[in-house]
């Protein structure tokens, strides 16, 4: 570790509580109880072999914080940093009642209790489904039933009302009852998608009645719920002076919908809208990036006390609205302006309601230790429950750090931090190319980034940056290794349309020398013509690590797919949860069945602390896959994303048939409908 970051890592410690605490655990390391004190392989396709590098206003009690933590990576230090406004909970915790949360004397916040989240109305969270389908009868399937119990063979019926009515060795057919013959198949809970970014294709509904833009893929994999909110971006809250601008900046990372078709302002709203339109079940976090432009812009400098206090506000609002927490992406702007006692005060308001910090950490590549001893310090100082979205080592020179970060994590866990992860089983991410505009050339927002893209000065700098510094920033450009990394996932409609689907390093091939002016102009002219709204698959990550991951046994799984309904997407939008079944269960052994299963069901429901998802249970709602082990498996490829997955026969939600021998529904109506 470099002075700089000894410096760092020596003032957090310091600035932890003498007592540590420990965070209790159900069997599986998931319960969703917070800190109570005490010690505190080769790809298998062979169309993937250009792929191998793929696969290669709320009024508060001041608590004081500790000041003058550094911001991270490259910034100056923060000193003087505002006082923390925390809400105090109740002793042992408070959950969100209807209608709002009520707030009373009681533990400091560092020291409530997280629990899971009691949201509004849970019905219209994880409802139940249709009071008049036809029963069903699965028979004879290997039900592997998300609660980590051994596989059984079982029939399972799911009644008239949409749930789970009755599980036997042997259940005999009803006269009006359909019968699906479950033999050598597996039914299970349908997955969960820890990480989406559908959060406003799920709102696009094609007019011939089928799934909305941002469900189908998921369903036709299996997956029945997913989560929204992702990396610090979140549809809401927006202001009202800001929804055109809002539009323009969410774009590239959840999708475009014209202002005009913005009904909603608030988080509650939206997830109302959200839950009338998905197929899905779906759950929400409010973003960083979002509450920050809320309250003071796109503005590079800590928030002033008032404004940090609005911003935890806001996060508390979301949450009364039904967020299941706060959701960062500490390489997007704004929120890559933020220290860490920025992330501690919002994370105390969170952690006193009970919910989940999710965070795409500082520095996947060259600070990825830093980064995550930053979160994991933000987690003992709060009692949040951590959970680290896509966790890897991004970058061919990074890749042998992935067993450190394994071990760091569970040295936390066993120190009493609540931690959960997530990983997609791809070795390519897929993102916004603004990641490749150092953050000061963002500062201020969408116009000012483009009118310095129009300034050679400033093109050369970023430039010389991108070339020269892997340290102060994440460079998606250098951990790429370089354009041969990256391609050209969607652009604005009329843009370039030719461009998509190929690498960057096709679009700089007429300038010679890929690292000269005359190569960067091009790209960066393509980032101004397209108004910044560029999508992109980057090749940064080793199937080893992703092995690694996924076998932890508290390990998730999420898709981490964009849209791009008009691009070329990431293989993993139609592929995350067969590949894993297929790839790293059958092909690779790189875990076993009822692990992966579990990871993807039952372990993501208390990984969120909600229940009604991620079980097979009698009074369940019925949302249920049934597959075929030995074939199910991935088809989508980085030149061909669009393939469906096979092995996925059936998947119902509330009870209702959504998937039908591999296919969608011609109609698919709403999950909480």
């Amino acid at each position: 570790m470099d002075p700089v970051w000894r410096l760092q890592h020596e003032e957090r410690a310091r600035a932890l509580p003498d007592e540590r605490y420990r965070a209790s655990t159900d069997a599986m390391g998931l319960a969703a109880a917070g800190p109570q004190p005490g010690g505190g392989h080769p790809v298998a396709d062979e169309d993937r072999e250009d792929d191998d590098r793929e696969d290669s206003q709320h009024e508060v009690d001041r608590v004081p914080h500790p000041r003058g933590e550094r911001r991270g990576f490259g910034h100056e230090d923060h000193q003087g940093a505002p006082e923390v406004g925390a809400a105090r909970p109740a002793p042992g915790g408070v959950g969100i009642e209807p209608g709002g949360a009520t707030w009373a004397g009681g533990d400091h916040p560092v020291e409530a209790r997280a629990h899971a989240v009691t949201l509004p109305d849970p019905r219209g969270v994880w409802g139940g489904g249709c009071d008049t389908l036809a029963p069903m009868l699965v028979r004879g399937a290997l039900l592997i039933d998300g609660t980590g119990a051994d596989p059984r063979i079982a029939d399972v019926r799911i009644g008239a009302g949409g749930r789970v009515s009755a599980i036997s060795p042997s259940l005999t057919p009803d006269e009006a009852e359909e019968v699906v013959d479950g033999t050598d198949r597996v039914l299970a809970p349908g997955f969960v998608d820890m990480h989406s970014h559908s959060d406003l294709y799920t709102l696009v509904r094609p007019s011939d009645g089928a799934a909305p833009l941002g469900d189908g893929p998921k369903l036709l994999q299996g997956c029945t719920a997913q989560v929204f909110g992702q990396d610090g971006i979140s549809a809401a809250p927006v202001g009202e002076d800001d929804v055109e601008g809002y539009s323009a900046y969410i774009a590239g990372l959840d999708g475009f919908l014209p202002a005009s078709q913005w009904t909603w302002r608030s988080f509650a709203r939206y997830l109302a809208a959200l839950r009338a339109a998905s197929t899905t079940r779906v759950a929400g976090l409010v973003g960083h990036s979002t509450v920050r432009r809320l309250v003071m812009g796109m503005d590079d400098r800590p928030p002033t006390a008032d404004e940090l206090s609005a911003m935890q506000g806001a996060v508390a609002e979301a949450m009364d609205g039904g967020a299941l927490g706060l959701s960062t992406g500490l390489v997007y702007v704004p929120a890559a302006y933020a220290d860490t006692a920025e992330l501690i005060a919002l994370c105390s308001v969170v952690a006193a309601k009970g919910g989940r910090f999710f965070v795409h950490v500082r520095s996947e590549s060259d600070r990825v230790v830093e980064a995550t001893e930053e979160i994991i310090t933000v987690a003992q100082r709060t009692g949040v429950h951590l959970h680290y979205s896509h966790i890897k080592a991004a970058g061919r020179r990074n890749w042998p750090l992935g067993e450190r970060l394994v071990a760091m994590v569970d040295a936390a866990i066993a120190d009493g931090v609540t931690i959960t992860t997530d990983v997609h089983p791809y070795t390519a991410g897929s993102t916004t190319a603004t990641v490749l505009l150092p953050p000061w050339m963002l500062e201020g927002g969408r116009d000012a980034a483009l009118r310095r893209l129009g300034d050679p000065a400033a093109r050369e700098r970023a430039r010389r940056q991108l070339l020269d510094d892997t340290t102060s920033w994440d460079n998606w450009w250098a951990f790429s290794d370089g354009w041969e990394g990256l391609r050209i996932a969607g652009l604005p409609a009329g843009v370039r349309p030719e461009l998509v689907g190929t690498s960057f390093a096709a679009l700089v091939a007429p300038a010679g020398e890929p690292h000269s002016p005359a190569a960067f102009d091009l790209a960066f002219d393509l980032l101004a013509e397209a108004g910044l709204a560029v999508s992109l698959v980057s090749f940064n990550n080793v199937e080893e690590n992703v092995a690694r991951f996924l076998a932890q046994p508290y390990c998730t799984v999420g898709s981490d797919a964009l849209i791009n309904p008009d691009g070329h997407p990431h293989p993993r939008l139609y592929g995350t949860f067969p590949r894993v079944l297929g790839h790293f269960v059958r092909q690779l052994g790189a875990l076993d069945l009822p692990s992966a299963v579990t990871a993807m069901t039952g372990r993501a429901a208390a990984a969120l602390g909600v229940d009604g998802i991620g079980r097979v249970e009698v009074g369940a709602p019925a949302d249920l896959v049934l597959f075929d082990p030995e074939t199910v498996i991935d088809r989508s490829t980085y030149t061909d994303p669009r393939l469906l997955p096979v092995g996925v026969e059936r998947v119902w939600v509330a009870g209702r048939p959504v998937v039908t021998g591999g296919v969608l529904e011609a109609t698919v109506q709403p999950a909480e409908v």
